[in-house]
């Protein structure tokens, strides 16, 4: 019996390592997670971070690497012109502009502000579902990478007119 208990006990020294390293691992996916705060690169379509930034127009832009920044910097305008930010207001009962329109392929950039009450954006093509408080500002950013029309709708109870509160938006080729 106490073999037993001796050769359980050596296999568990060994294996607290390992879990330790895992941990460490975990740690720093919640990094990276934290690092697509700031939105996509432009260049290749990966999550940006917050390590390569370029100002340019009066707004920042986020890269996920060096040489992203460095083709940026030389033909800012075929990038830039891929990008739409888009401010959309949410009040009860509806959306701000309603229908949002936008390209394929294009980043989208969505400004969400809630002008009364909490609210939620959701469009289920695109994985989205954010909730907003009145007067706070959200950023989401998205690869439109479907076409067609697509609802956009309130996930947050926001009053008697909720079941009916819907947008659109609308991805042409």
């Amino acid at each position: 019996m106490s073999k037993i208990f001796i050769f359980l006990l050596s296999v568990f020294f060994l294996i607290s390592p390992a879990l330790a390293d895992e941990g460490q691992h975990h740690t720093a996916s919640e990094e990276t997670i934290q690092r697509k705060d700031v939105g996509i690169c432009s260049v290749m379509r990966e999550p940006a971070s917050k390590d390569y930034t370029y100002s340019y127009k009066g707004k920042t832009y986020y890269f996920c690497c060096q040489m992203c920044l460095d083709k940026f910097k030389k033909e800012p305008e075929i990038y830039v012109s891929k990008i739409k930010e888009i401010n959309l207001e949410v009040f009860q009962y509806g959306f701000l502009p309603d229908p949002v329109r936008v390209k394929s392929s294009d980043i989208v950039k969505l400004i969400i502000t809630s002008r009364d009450v909490s609210h939620g954006v959701y469009i289920k093509e695109y994985g989205i579902n954010v909730s907003i408080k009145k007067e706070e500002t959200k950023k989401i950013e998205f690869i439109a990478d479907k076409t067609g029309e697509f609802d956009i709708v309130c996930s947050v109870y926001c009053g008697p007119g909720h079941s009916g509160m819907k947008g659109k938006i609308i991805v042409e080729k």
